[in-house]
């Protein structure tokens, strides 16, 4: 009896452990065909990365795994993105997490636990779900003409108007109930993208969220967009930074200064940034004697922008100062989209900006400001 009674115990201790050491999502879902491919992403900050796949049977899914920290910020996306659009948004934690839905736009899926940042999302997203699902379905019909301009044009003027009143909802809700890590993100895109809502109003938010909220990237990215400095334009001298490499060595921008100097902003996700890499490795060897290729990493997952950096064999200096596209040089710079490139002759004043890679643009956009490049 005994034997029993201390397997049983050691059972139910595995149990908890289990319980305690992972989470699990289940997904009910109708009008979802079977053998349909879900996504499950995890996001770090500005950046989200797959973490696991699963075949829609019968209307189920399910994922299962530990957590790099608690909560997890995480979505769901289908990968039949011609039938399907949008994201089903949650916190996970060491805990089951349900997701209930129908249909193929994502975010008019609910996910529902015990989680205190998953209830303060949904209590954000109640009143404007239905306009995400509404936004979701533009996006889709844009997907499907992407050819007819005057249609992508309407549906972005219609996606823009939408966003606005979206955001309005969801900032009365924020002024009620700041301190959340949900609230905190949202806070900051409306900060960031809705000219309509005062700054004024905006710092009085800010103002009441908990320090341990503006103490992160988000709150210093408020705090930033707040104080709207200005935005250095060709003719201007360069802003000086301070960041560091992959080894952890710490650079000025300035010590760079005597050869002419192109800033690569760049992201891990950004398909056109990964395939400008050969063409700017082929331009850095080329030119070391009077050009330095200094690039910008604008994610805040620092582990994988050194792993990406040794994959692409990235050979021109390459820098991050840890706050994305938060605050820092990216904000010194007014940076809006990957890749920008600033070049700066060698006393330091801007001659040339632009954003986008295509084949030899390096060619068209420096050539008239570099006697003797070589590309």
């Amino acid at each position: 009896m005994k034997q029993i009674l201390l397997i049983f115990a050691i059972a139910t201790l595995i149990s908890c452990q289990e319980k305690r050491d992972s989470y699990l999502i289940k997904g009910t879902v109708t009008g979802i065909p079977d053998s349909t491919i879900i996504d499950l992403y995890v996001q770090y900050d500005n950046m989200g990365q797959r973490i696991n796949s699963d075949t829609i049977i019968n209307g189920y899914f399910e994922f299962t795994d530990t957590l790099d920290s608690r909560p997890s910020k995480m979505n769901l996306r289908m990968r039949d993105w011609n039938n399907y659009f949008g994201s089903c948004d949650l916190w996970v934690d060491h805990e089951l997490i349900e997701i209930t839905g129908s249909g193929k736009y994502l975010s008019a899926w609910v996910a529902s636990g015990d989680n205190a940042e998953l209830k303060a999302l949904n209590r954000l997203h109640s009143q404007t779900r239905e306009l995400s699902v509404i936004t979701d379905s533009l996006y889709m019909l844009r997907m499907k003409n992407r050819k007819d301009k005057e249609l992508s044009k309407s549906i972005r003027k219609s996606v823009d108007s939408i966003g606005q009143i979206s955001r309005k909802i969801q900032f009365g809700l924020i002024e009620e109930n700041p301190n959340s890590q949900s609230a905190l993100e949202m806070l900051y895109n409306i900060a960031k993208f809705d000219t309509t809502i005062s700054k004024k109003r905006i710092k009085t938010v800010y103002d009441n969220l908990d320090t341990i909220y503006q103490n992160t990237l988000y709150g210093e990215g408020i705090l930033t967009i707040i104080e709207d400095k200005p935005i250095p334009n060709i003719g201007d001298k360069m802003v000086d930074f301070i960041a560091y490499d992959t080894e952890g060595e710490k650079h000025r921008l300035s010590e760079f200064e005597g050869k002419y100097i192109l800033l690569d902003f760049w992201a891990l996700a950004c398909g056109p940034c990964i395939k400008a890499i050969p063409e700017t490795r082929e331009l850095y060897s080329n030119n070391k004697e009077i050009l330095t290729v200094v690039g910008i990493n604008m994610v805040t997952n620092e582990d994988s922008w050194r792993e990406t950096s040794k994959k692409d064999s990235i050979t021109w200096i390459n820098l991050s100062d840890g706050k994305g596209t938060f605050a820092g040089i990216s904000a010194d710079y007014g940076i809006n989209g990957f890749p920008t490139y600033i070049l700066i002759d060698p006393q330091g004043v801007i001659i040339e900006k632009w954003m986008g890679y295509w084949p030899n643009v390096f060619k068209q956009k420096l050539e008239n400001h570099i006697e003797g490049l070589n590309i």
